[in-house]
């Protein structure tokens, strides 16, 4: 007969982010221990909550499968004399075993025959196992960080207070530290804070919803979003959901939405204000007048964790706690307004930016250099634009409220810079220049932001490259990986052409006085980090890989030509003549690898013989300014179809043609001809790293 095994582990409250992490980690082990044991089982179910998280598992059988186990002795050979009579080594194999000679038999191998005992090995009962299975996954949960507390020897992302494990209506036993399962849970905090009895995992979720406790993250999910849905009805607004109701969920055991107000006068600050003060740090929903979400109503949402007896307590209370933030931050609007941004500007003298790199004003002053670099050839007419909006773009990080609320970073930039009157184009840079925040985020929308971020950013990494703060692993304490990403979706999205190596040359001029090592070594570990990344990008965009790793073996000085270049041979990559170029690309670069001292400067016309090296040297001719036309404005698929006319013409010297010919001369220009070839195949990609049929 089947059981279900229910576990829970009872917990201080957890942090919301690693509730569900750990309740993927539990349901996935069990799984897979069940598949070592060959211990066939019906569905997994999780529960968690800020104080419990819990792995049901349905009709696991009561006992895991017989076996047979074999084990293998000394070779026949060895184990019987010349008249068949067994040695000490049969002898002992058996009594090894504590059986007889009559129950020993033999196997065959690929060394031989061999000496064998088989035996039939009855199933243990399923919940002599649980125990052990349970006992250690428990300290294996992964978790952001761990605890010790008054429980000896073990650490968990919380105190653990109790657990419960049952096998069917038995307990499993199970220890962690000085606390051993049993069937009792606990309910809702502060509503029914006594443990009570789980008589079988089946009674679980039904009891816990009777003493105020929704252990079904869906359930509770749900319970939430029509809690928000009511309230916006009632106010004939619109909430937005998205954001806070994942985190919200894992706040609470038991929802009961509340609908609370503000006064007026608050709506008088930046709409991004209120939201931070209410969803950041209370954990409210912001109410708006509709789903463009340009205004915001004088009300929010609030979750909390219990069925309150008088509601308007809570709401009261919820009020007050709003109030006294949003007290403090028109304090701190009203205080910021009173100092122009060019003075908080020159207060970046006196704020560390790293020990090893000076102020925050140094960094300024030098991707301020290197934004008035890139403006020289991307937006000349904006020069002024950009110049003013890197002085003043990290001007906020002094205002009062940027130290009280650091997530307004830019933000609040903005708008100190349109209320002091500040050109609109400026304002929007200020603020722009530090996205895209995170991956799928979106890209300043003005070139100004384009060019300010990026010389923020390239800064950075290239400040921490040149003080050996280069990322390793999991650590990347500057998001240095996530900076060049932002930059390189940048380039790439909004079509800029930049040589990337020149970019960071001109950023580690400016660091000059800060490098520990040679500028060449550090210059070489920025292009590699940044080719990595390259790398990701482009996967992410479908490109395969050898492919990839063809258009970067010719460089990638400028990475939006290097995604053009991967895009055309990804296009033209299954048409007929595309193989025979790969493959001759590659017969090419096999003879140039060898013979690299014998090729000469150029091609000479009268040293060609044959037929058939004249028409592939006029053949190259004849394509090559139309060729470099082509790939000078980017139109890679037309180069590419002009070097597929070089098909028949390569086929043929191969042909009828010997390279390396006794005639020195006639080989060394041979060579040299190939080595055209090469340098007219490499201003595409290296196509010899493409994969082609055998």
């Amino acid at each position: 007969m089947a059981k279900d095994l229910l576990l829970e582990i009872g917990t201080e409250e957890l942090p919301a982010s690693f509730i569900e992490p750990a309740l993927e980690f539990m349901k996935g082990w069990m799984v897979d221990k069940f598949k070592e044991l060959r211990l066939s089982h019906g569905d997994l179910q999780v529960f968690g909550t800020p104080r419990r998280l819990a792995v049901e598992v349905h009709d696991i059988q009561e006992k895991l499968p017989d076996t047979v186990q074999t084990k293998v002795g000394p070779p026949k050979k060895i184990a019987f004399d010349d008249q068949g009579r067994p040695t000490q080594a049969a002898i002992g194999f058996a009594k090894s075993l504590g059986v007889s000679m009559d129950d020993i038999s033999f196997t065959e191998t690929e060394k031989g025959t061999y000496l064998c005992f088989t035996q039939n090995l009855p199933g243990k009962k399923t919940e002599e196992v649980l125990g052990g299975v349970i006992g250690e996954m428990i300290p294996s949960i992964p978790f952001k960080k761990t605890m010790r507390w008054s429980n000896p020897g073990v650490r968990f992302a919380r105190p653990v207070h109790w657990i419960l494990a049952l096998f069917g209506s038995d307990i499993v036993e199970v220890r962690f530290g000085n606390i051993i399962s049993g069937n009792k849970t606990r309910g809702n905090r502060f509503m029914e804070p006594g443990p009570f009895d789980v008589p079988e995992p089946s009674k679980y979720e039904t009891l816990l919803e009777g003493k105020y406790v929704i252990p079904d993250i869906e359930k509770r999910k749900d319970i939430i979003k029509r809690g928000l849905q009511e309230g916006s009805r009632q106010l004939d607004a619109y909430v937005e959901e998205k954001d806070l109701l994942e985190e919200v969920t894992q706040l609470v055991e038991y929802p009961y939405t509340i609908i609370a107000e503000f006064e007026n006068r608050f709506l008088r600050l930046p709409k991004e204000v209120l939201v931070t003060v209410m969803k950041h740090h209370q954990r409210f929903f912001p109410v708006y007048e509709d789903k463009t979400k340009t205004r915001l109503r004088p009300y929010f949402l609030s979750v909390c964790n219990i069925k309150p007896r008088r509601p308007e307590l809570v709401k009261e209370g919820n009020e007050r706690v709003l109030k006294a933030r949003l007290e403090d931050a028109s304090y701190f609007f009203d205080e910021d307004l009173k100092v122009p941004l060019e003075e908080y500007a020159q207060r970046l003298k006196g704020v560390i930016f790293h020990k090893d790199l000076g102020t925050s004003f140094e960094k300024v002053e030098r991707f301020r250099s290197i934004a008035l670099y890139l403006a020289d050839f991307l937006a000349p007419d904006y020069k002024d634009k950009i110049d003013l909006t890197a002085r003043l773009s990290k001007a906020d990080l002094n205002s009062l409220m940027v130290q009280e609320f650091p997530e307004l970073q830019g933000i609040m930039g903005k708008e100190y810079a349109l209320q002091q009157g500040y050109d609109p184009e400026v304002a929007t840079a200020i603020y722009e220049h530090y996205l895209p925040l995170f991956a799928g985020d979106t890209l300043p929308s003005t070139i100004i932001g384009d060019i300010v971020g990026i010389a923020d950013r390239i800064d950075t990494i290239c400040g921490c490259f040149s003080v050996g703060m280069i990322p390793t692993g999991t650590s990347d304490p500057y998001a240095l990986r996530r900076q060049a990403i932002a930059i390189l979706n940048i380039l790439l999205d909004k079509g800029y052409r930049i040589s990337l190596p020149e970019l960071v040359v001109q950023s580690l001029t400016f660091l000059s006085d800060k490098l520990r090592r040679p500028g060449v070594d550090v210059q070489k570990d920025i292009l590699e980090f940044f080719r990595s990344r390259l790398v990701y990008i482009l996967q992410s965009k479908g490109i395969a890989g050898d492919i990839i790793e063809a258009v970067l073996g010719t460089g990638f000085d400028d990475p939006l030509d290097t995604l053009n270049r991967a895009k055309a041979i990804s296009s033209v990559r299954q048409e007929n003549w595309f193989d025979s170029i790969c493959i001759a690309s590659k017969r090419v670069e096999n003879i140039l690898k060898k013979k690299a001292g014998e090729i000469s400067t150029e091609v000479s016309e009268e040293l060609l013989r044959q037929e058939q090296e004249k028409n592939l040297y006029n053949s190259m001719v004849q394509i090559h300014s139309e060729f470099q036309k082509h790939a000078e404005r980017a139109d890679y698929e037309k180069a590419l179809r002009l070097l597929s006319t070089l098909k028949d013409p390569i086929d043929s010297f191969f042909d009828d043609v010997l390279v390396m010919t006794d005639h020195e001369a006639t080989r060394r220009n041979r060579l040299a001809l190939l080595k055209e070839l090469s340098e007219l195949f490499g201003r595409i990609a290296k196509f010899s790293y493409i994969n082609t049929p055998v």
